[in-house]
């Protein structure tokens, strides 16, 4: 997504489940590594057999949930490693352990005892074996062959001897698998958000339970290396490109066709010569997954540059198609002949090429941050360069999250929780470019007993010279909460001829919503704006002027957009044109504005057709602010064909008659209305 409006700010101008599934006598077809050659210092894959039938492959649902969701992590794979000084084993884990569930060998078929086996200590991400352990552990030289022994060479960057290299169940033999609850940890920086406009015709083809065909190109990762499936043990999980088509197919109740003519060994050059291979399938979504190889000394130019020709020489022959463009998993650090500082280079590049239609799958930074507490031999199931059990399923995680909308969580008790007060900027607010202050902005968090996923941030009136935070806010929460809507209060700073100041705020919260999705029970789709007043302006202002996020911001709230997904306007002063309020104009823009900024904050001459859905409410008989400020807003969105209600009401003045009777009924009664029309909510008649 573009933004709407270019607003030069933060330094730069931004534009820019538990059902479970069966199925049975799955034929697991695996590739096993038979032999293995070295082109450049990059393991490639070469010989091919079959594996046979692997018993019965269970898919579920929780195998797909996304690590960084929720308290619970299921089957994290670690190794211990003895230290030959002490004697002590010990692994690490990815978040804090508040209590340990399960542990178990990879296989699934050995549970350990606490107290007898392992133990650990609460808030710690370590795990540590009792000396007479049942669980498997291995020396640091275990992992380390001398120069020579191996059939392959894969010298240690430190030159003391080769890193061990697994080549079908070494390391899965050696791994041991934890389930556990542990303390918020937040990924929201790295991690995937769904967003049905990156992939909208492939999501509205799930949607409508047609068959979806699609294509992973890819090398050894993408044919399934070194999943227990892949290799023909227990448990027998099959790789990511299977997991990732069971989940759509269980979630969407659909068809999905999965051509995977992905080779091990191979890298961007060879993809741009299988350009009539992907094409046979007829694809509505192709995944291109290579890297590994490319980073034998590939430069990132020529990375996207065959990244980039291989998607046009597609769409010359099928225009429509759409693509998931994935940033592999990170080689072994310790490997010599590996250059390692060329995957954030291709992930980057890849990033450089995504727009509406073609999604980034990003498993390098994920990897990344794995590394920072965990090691290779933890996460691979060759130590070097294929994932583990628990990597395809991270793999298969990453790309669902692209294509299957969140499941929203809802809180069950009677009465919501207590109001939550969030500091937007935590001391640091932003008034410029690259330019700050001391003064805060505060946000209080209402949410309902039961939520449907939709949030609104609530802009209270007051002429940008104070805030009617009660009827126009607090109340307001209230109000919608009774609708399972979750109501944001924003308390934005006055502006004091500041003009951008308000509209900061008001982009503030709506990106700290979306960063806070997962833990306020909301769909960051379903994130709206409601505005009275001058307040209405504000609203109005932030659904005209928007942008995409900054994903290289050093804060995650940063990376999240900043357009609402629908407006809601009470008696909004939407133009500083003749008809606006006199005294909001003063306060927003000084005493002599520029035609150029009282241009920009008209906000009915910023409409374009990206501008989201937008209801209005004003009384004919509002002398304050005249509803031709409604009317005005309203037109621009019809000749734009934005979805928009304008209500005009016969009296009520401004304030609606003091926030109550019929015509106060009326704007609320008609919002929720069309807010279930445009399927942002359930009907209302659900109404607690």
């Amino acid at each position: 997504m573009t933004a709407q409006r270019e607003i030069p700010v933060n330094g730069q101008t931004c534009i820019g489940k538990r059902r479970r599934f069966h199925f049975t006598s799955y034929l697991m077809k695996t590739t096993l590594l038979l032999s293995c050659t070295f082109s450049a210092g990059v393991l490639l894959l070469s010989g091919t057999s079959t594996a046979g039938e692997a018993s019965q492959c269970k898919y579920a649902p929780e195998f797909l949930q996304p690590f960084w969701q929720g308290d619970t992590i299921e089957g994290e794979s670690v190794l211990f490693i003895k230290d030959p000084n002490t004697g002590k084993s010990k692994a690490s884990v990815l978040f804090p352990v508040e209590k340990v569930l399960k542990v178990s060998n990879s296989a699934g078929d050995i549970t350990y005892e606490e107290g007898r086996d392992y133990a650990w200590k609460p808030g710690t991400r370590e795990i540590i074996l009792p000396k007479d352990s049942r669980i498997v552990s291995s020396t640091p030289s275990d992992l380390r062959r001398p120069a020579d022994s191996q059939r392959h060479k894969l010298t240690h960057r430190d030159g003391n001897g080769e890193i061990f290299f697994g080549g079908k169940l070494e390391y899965h033999n050696m791994q041991t698998v934890i389930t556990y609850q542990h303390k918020p940890v937040d990924w929201q920086a790295i991690v995937p958000t769904f967003d049905e406009k990156a992939l909208p015709r492939t999501i509205k083809k799930l949607r409508k339970h047609d068959t979806v065909s699609i294509v992973l190109l890819g090398d050894s990762i993408s044919t399934g290396c070194n999943a227990s499936g892949w290799a023909g043990a227990a448990p027998f999980q099959a790789a990511f490109p299977d997991l990732l088509k069971e989940h759509l197919q269980a979630h969407y109740q659909n068809r999905v066709e999965l051509t995977n003519p992905s080779v091990g060994g191979k890298d961007t050059r060879w993809a741009l010569t299988q350009v009539g291979t992907v094409l046979e399938s007829q694809p509505d979504l192709v995944i291109i997954a290579f890297g590994m190889n490319d980073s034998s000394g590939r430069s990132a130019k020529e990375y996207q540059a065959n990244t980039k020709a291989l998607m046009e020489k597609i769409r010359e022959k099928q225009p429509q198609t759409e693509f998931i463009l994935v940033a592999p998993m990170l080689g072994n650090r310790d490997w010599i002949r590996l250059k390692h500082e060329l995957f954030p280079q291709y992930r980057d590049a890849l990033a450089e090429l995504c727009q509406p239609g073609i999604a980034l799958a990003d498993m390098t930074s994920i990897w990344t941050e794995f590394l920072k507490q965990k090691q290779d031999w933890d996460l691979t199931g060759n130590g070097v360069n294929h994932p583990n059990d628990f990597g395809h399923r991270v793999y298969a995680q990453v790309l669902s999250t692209l294509l299957v909308p969140p499941t929203v969580a809802v809180s069950t008790s009677n009465t919501g929780p207590a109001p939550q007060v969030v500091s937007l900027w935590n001391g640091k607010a932003l008034i410029g470019e690259n330019q700050f202050e001391t003064e805060d902005t505060k946000i209080t968090v209402h949410r309902p007993a039961k939520g449907n996923g939709a949030a609104i941030i609530i802009c209270p009136g007051g002429g940008y010279q104070r805030l009617v935070t009660g009827a126009e806010g607090h109340g307001i929460a209230r109000w919608l909460n009774q609708y399972g809507i979750t109501g944001v209060v924003l308390e934005y700073r006055m502006p004091a001829g500041r003009s951008f100041v308000p509209l900061l705020d008001a982009q503030q919260a709506i990106r700290t919503v979306r960063a806070n999705a997962k833990q306020w029970d909301i769909d960051p789709a379903k994130v709206g704006i409601m505005g009275f007043s001058a307040g209405g302006h504000l609203a109005s202002t932030a659904a005209t002027h928007f942008d995409a996020g900054n994903p290289e911001a050093d804060n995650s709230v940063q990376h999240q957009s900043s357009r609402p997904d629908f407006a809601i306007l009470v008696y909004p002063v939407v133009t500083m044109g003749e008809k606006t309020h006199g005294g909001s104009k003063k306060n927003l823009l000084g005493a002599e504005p520029t035609p150029e900024l009282i241009e920009l904050f008209s906000n009915e001459k910023q409409v374009t057709p990206k501008t989201p859905p937008i209801f209005l409410a004003h009384a004919h008989d509002d002398k304050p602010v005249p509803p031709e400020n409604s009317k005005a807003l309203y037109d621009a969105l019809q000749a734009k064909k934005i979805p928009s209600q304008y209500l005009a009401l016969p009296s009520g003045g401004h304030g609606l008659n003091g926030y109550k009777g019929p015509m106060w009924d009326a704007w609320q009664t008609q919002s929720m209305e069309w807010l279930a029309k445009l399927k942002f909510i359930p009907a209302p008649d659900t109404k607690e």
